[in-house]
């Protein structure tokens, strides 16, 4: 589904991404973890060229590209890839003068050219889906957070996307409303949804991912299932980094 060879990506004279090689299957669920700053967020944008990098290669189903200096990537193959993906981010970025219908209604009509009928039958179900049939007419203020985060999750699913990316998307919510957007995101990888998450929720990623990357300075220094990455690292870093975030003595 996904394959990504020897990525590198720089702002100025800060390299971000170091050489990155990842792939990932059909079906599958990819977790994405690391300390601030070590160029998660960054590998995930450059799985849908929010971020194009500066060289390597992406792969994603029939979507293919090279990375190197002089090359130009045309906006139309930037548009082709991106209708085969969907991003769920950490802010709550839905249109405020939209309902929640229409704010899932919108990328169909806008991105996919559905009519308006197919795309409001889709969209409704969607909603449906994430537990928010009864919100449909309601608008983002009028919505919690986690509820804002579900609709933005219906959004990028009525497109029918091949892989579903998610930007660290319980960061901004309150602790309590955490567990109705993992509940949801569960489901979808039960379902068989090919999925990319960088996230800190360690028991989410436990339960949901098929293989973890752990990332540090621009690099991969741990990947392999769960077991192996968050209850058996082998790099003193990943040891140093997985103890913070339980709050464990480092001795």
């Amino acid at each position: 589904m996904i394959e990504i060879r020897g990525l590198h990506k720089s702002f100025g004279s800060h390299e971000v991404l170091k050489g990155i090689d990842v792939s990932l299957p059909k079906g599958k669920v990819l977790v994405i973890i690391g300390p601030s700053g070590s160029g998660k967020s960054t590998l995930l944008r450059c799985f849908n060229l929010l971020e194009v990098p500066d060289r390597g290669s992406i792969k994603l189903g029939d979507h293919a590209f090279e990375f190197r200096e002089g090359a130009r990537i045309s906006g139309k193959d930037i548009i082709a890839l991106r209708k085969a993906t969907g991003m769920v981010f950490q802010s709550l970025n839905l249109f405020p003068h939209m309902t929640a219908l229409e704010n899932v209604i919108e990328a169909q009509v806008t991105v996919q050219k559905r009519s308006k009928s197919e795309a409001r039958a889709r969209a409704k179900a969607q909603l449906e889906k994430v537990g928010l049939a009864d919100k449909a007419d309601s608008y983002p203020h009028k919505l919690s957070g986690g509820q804002q985060q579900r609709v933005a999750i219906a959004r990028a699913m009525a497109v029918d996307p091949q892989v579903l990316l998610f930007d660290e998307p319980t960061s901004a919510l309150d602790p309590e409303l955490v567990g109705e957007v993992l509940k949801v995101m569960k489901q979808l990888a039960a379902e068989g949804m090919t999925m990319a998450i960088v996230t800190h929720e360690m028991k989410f990623a436990a339960d949901v991912a098929d293989h973890v990357l752990l990332m540090d300075d621009g690099r991969i220094i741990e990947q392999g299932s769960p077991q192996e990455v968050l209850h058996h690292p082998k790099t003193p870093r990943a040891v140093q980094f997985l103890n913070r975030l339980h709050g464990k003595s480092e001795e």
